[in-house]
């Protein structure tokens, strides 16, 4: 039996359609199953095993604080040899799909929303669901030498330099000095404050109402972490528009809101979890970096006013 047929027997099993199509993504297909709940559909990016970590972390939440949703999954099952979800239905729209339709001053305040919904998340509480500082932990690391955040993207980047090296060494200006300075950075420890991090704080993964206000945060996974509240806002930063696509300058304008709001003391951190985030997720779509992520990535790992506050 194919894959579609296996797919069209799951959904009659349910008694949906592909009328009841809400969305997908790159691991499933999310369905309306009725007005509180939706049936995920995954392809094989998943396994039961991620899914049952999830439901125990989303479980173990304290968001009594937040203003809007996180998901929560009912029940994880495999049907017809397909693995699929029930989880609570989130309302409201992807904020990304919405930005274009917006006028300068919407996108300004939808961006001061967007950081607000970012720093409620310290609020967040449920360390005690992770594995470490990780929430899918790597095991091709020890986690028995990690007592400190940094510690754990250290690891992170030496694991993932093993495989981006002759590409980076290609394309990236002093890719050795540049390896060196933020591994020397590293060494020195996370001293600051622990929260949760998302760890993809972009647009898609915000929900929003019609009134522009945002309903929920979808997709914890694979770089939830603990530590630094602001390696989410650095992502939620250079990833709000990252292709330029709107043409709209957002990035550029999100940044003057952040440092408005947080202080010009954080422009260093932010420069620098920008190229940690390169550094780590530059083959994360292509294995032989020949997408348009590890070119942006690139891009950032070259940009050296960057370099420069480190």
């Amino acid at each position: 039996m194919n894959k579609d047929t296996m797919k069209s027997n799951l959904l009659d099993r349910f008694r949906i359609s592909d009328a009841d199509l809400l969305g997908s993504g790159m691991e499933a297909e999310v369905y309306a199953l009725n007005d509180d709940k939706v049936l995920k559909v995954y392809n094989d990016l998943s396994d039961a095993a991620k899914q049952k970590r999830l439901r125990d972390f989303y479980s173990g939440l304290t968001a009594d604080h937040l203003s809007y949703e996180l998901p929560y999954i009912h029940e994880i099952l495999v049907e017809n040899g397909m693995l699929v979800t029930i989880e609570k239905r989130m309302q409201g729209s992807d904020l990304q799909s919405k930005l274009a339709g917006m006028t300068h001053d919407e996108q300004t305040n939808m961006m001061k929303k967007y950081l607000q919904a970012n720093l409620e998340l310290q609020s967040l509480q449920g360390k005690s669901t992770m594995e470490g500082f990780q929430l899918f932990h790597d095991h091709r690391m020890s986690s028995g030498r990690m007592d400190n955040w940094y510690d754990l993207l250290s690891e992170t980047i030496k694991l993932k330099q093993s495989e981006l090296k002759p590409y980076f060494e290609r394309d990236v200006r002093d890719y050795e000095g540049k390896l060196a300075l933020t591994m020397e950075r590293l060494a020195s420890g996370y001293q600051g404050d622990y929260s949760i991090i998302h760890g993809d704080f972009y647009p898609g993964n915000i929900l929003i109402n019609e009134k522009n206000e945002v309903t929920g945060l979808i997709d914890f996974g694979m770089l939830t972490m603990y530590g630094d509240y602001l390696f989410d806002v650095a992502i939620g930063w250079v990833c709000l528009d990252m292709y330029n696509q709107l043409n709209a300058s957002l990035p550029e304008r999100y940044l003057d809101i952040i440092v408005s709001t947080l202080g010009e003391g954080v422009r260093k951190d932010l420069y620098f979890y920008v190229l940690i985030y390169s550094l780590m997720t530059a083959n994360l779509y292509s294995p032989t970096c020949e997408d348009g992520h590890y070119r942006w990535c690139v891009e950032n790992l070259n940009r050296e006013e960057y370099w420069e506050v480190i």
